[in-house]
């Protein structure tokens, strides 16, 4: 098995939490062998990169977008559930049937 430098282990740390390489790309560029290796090296040494944030951070626009997007589906989903109940109250009136669970109702025993 293959020794790596401290340095060298940090050298790798520092590229993958500044985000110019991800753990994969280090990995395959290096050739580390180990698949958690990197990760191991993160834990042991990114202590020093408090202020790390990965290629996956979301920029204040995105987040703001994903709010208003996430907002349109919660009101489309209200949209959808009282459509749904309109259409049971329909059923219970037309087919003077009672769908609905009445909240004192105890479950049958089996």
């Amino acid at each position: 098995m293959r020794e790596f430098s401290e340095t060298f282990k940090r050298q790798v740390v520092q590229e993958v939490l500044s985000g110019k390489l991800s753990k994969e790309e280090a990995r395959r560029l290096y050739h580390i062998k180990g698949k958690s290796a990197i990760l191991n090296w993160i834990r042991k040494f990114g202590i020093n990169y408090p202020n790390y944030m990965s290629k996956q951070s979301l920029s204040e626009q995105e987040l703001l977008s994903r709010i208003r997007r996430l907002e349109q589906e919660l009101e489309d989903a209200k949209l959808t559930a009282e459509g749904y109940s309109k259409m049971i109250d329909i059923a219970e009136r037309e087919l003077k049937i009672s769908i609905r669970k009445k909240s004192n109702t105890k479950q049958s025993k089996k």
